[in-house]
């Protein structure tokens, strides 16, 4: 086995050094806690992260900050410069163009001693010799390794779910080929009425296609919106042309060469010349088995995003978190960030958030955030609708704990400090305040 290099820790209190694999419980010199240790690598330690998303690349740019001596090797297996992939349904829309995705340009990663690799597919990892092998029969080796590989669309196993024609949204070129279609008048069906479900649709609809969304569950965005925020989400979507069918359940697809149709399980069809599933994803995790670490539904870390080996880190759509998997832009940054401080030794923890999110592209204001439905005895929710706008809070034990916004979302940000800080309006409730009063005073 290839040894690490000698670790040296600094007290930043009072510049104390020691080697060692651990720091010790206190300075010996200023007796401050083992937390105001850092750890610092000889030059020349290599880095190895494998996936060029946001988690891949905030954690090379975090490991240039903390140790700018590094080797740092960043592993893609995409054809592009790392790109926004949130912003693909943008680039659908035609709000901006494919010179506009790049995280950065290609200078910035000589700039920061980064080593791109695109192109460069791993396939297989020896965690006991510390070397990481690539389709094309390279390999590299690492002290540190972060794995970053995302994760993959799920296709639920529809008859017809392989048929040419039927499409799913992860990287530039699937946003290419859903617009080499819709660079006509066509029919396009989106399975799924979540997040990037209706953002497809939004996006393609712009492009002249004619629309349909199709979601098995009762109402749209389910995990963020409650019932009647829903319906009026609904309403403002099929006044842009979009067709909408909730409770539906997909059957098939139909196509003898091409997809042709989306049959739904109660016996009615939807003409389509294009299908786009978006039904979720699944972590990718075939590295992750063959470098034998722990795994759940994602690769298990603690809150320094180190893995069950301790010479390997996770970040982003592929990593689970106390149960937990995210899989959103900002936690991704986040989680990147702080593994690649972590792995250069420089203390950094990942803290949890309630799930939020923002709806974009289809030009409605919607934001949601934390626990949206009364689950508990003594939840207070408060509601109001008014000039096609919706607001709701839920309160446990005078705690704001969620809200949806949806029309005007202008108080996303004092609602979202709120419930991330569990800021309590006992007193408030206690006066029998109204959701529209409540409103005046979140915004104070």
């Amino acid at each position: 086995m290839k040894q690490l290099p000698g670790q040296q820790w600094v007290c930043n209190v009072c510049g104390f050094s020691i080697e060692g694999d651990t720091p010790p419980d206190n300075c010996p010199q200023c007796g401050t806690d083992r937390d105001h240790f850092e750890k610092i690598y000889p030059a020349g330690t290599r880095y190895l992260i494998i996936g060029a998303g946001i988690a891949g690349v905030s954690a090379a740019d975090a490991i240039h900050q903390a140790d700018p001596n590094a080797k740092i090797v960043l592993l893609s297996d995409e054809t592009e410069l790392p790109y926004f992939r949130m912003n693909l349904t943008r680039y659908l829309a035609g709000e901006l163009d494919d010179s506009k995705l790049d995280l950065h340009s290609r200078a910035w990663y000589l700039e920061n001693d980064i080593e791109l690799h695109l192109n460069s597919k791993v396939v297989d990892i020896n965690a006991q010799e510390r070397l990481v092998f690539t389709a094309d029969g390279r390999s590299f080796a690492y002290d540190r390794l972060i794995l970053t590989t995302g994760a993959s669309p799920f296709v639920p196993p529809f008859a017809g779910a392989h048929l040419p024609g039927v499409q799913t949204l992860r990287t530039l070129r699937d946003a290419n080929a859903i617009l080499s279609v819709c660079s006509r008048p066509v029919n396009v069906v989106c399975i799924g009425g979540g997040l990037l479900g209706l953002e497809v649709a939004g996006a393609i609809s712009k492009r002249g296609a004619n629309v349909s969304v199709v979601e098995s569950l009762p109402w749209l965005l389910p995990r963020q919106l409650d019932q009647p925020a829903s319906r009026i989400l609904q309403q403002k979507i099929e006044a842009m042309g979009i067709h909408v069918y909730t409770g539906a359940k997909t059957k098939a697809l139909v196509g003898l060469e091409h997809v042709e149709a989306v049959e739904l399980e109660d016996g009615s069809s939807l003409p389509a010349d294009l299908v786009i599933i978006s039904a979720g994803v699944s972590a990718n995790l075939e590295l992750a088995h063959k470098a034998g670490l722990a795994v759940n539904r994602g690769i298990i870390v603690d809150d320094t995003m180190r893995t069950s080996d301790p010479n390997i880190y996770a970040a982003g759509d592929d990593t689970e978190y106390q149960g937990r998997m995210y899989g959103l832009w900002v936690p991704a940054k986040s989680q990147g960030t702080i593994a690649g401080f972590s792995a250069a030794g420089k203390p950094a923890r990942f803290v949890s958030d309630p799930p939020s999110a923002r709806l974009k592209v289809l030009g409605i204001d919607l934001f949601s955030i934390g626990e949206i439905t009364p689950t508990q005895s003594g939840d207070v929710l408060l509601a109001d609708q008014s000039d096609g706008n919706y607001a709701s809070f839920l309160f446990r034990e005078g705690v704001l704990r969620g809200s949806i916004l949806l029309g005007d979302a202008s108080l996303a940000a004092p609602v979202k400090s709120a419930v991330e800080a569990q800021r309590n309006f006992s007193a408030e409730l206690a006066r029998g305040i109204s959701a529209a009063d409540f409103k005046k005073v979140i915004k104070a």
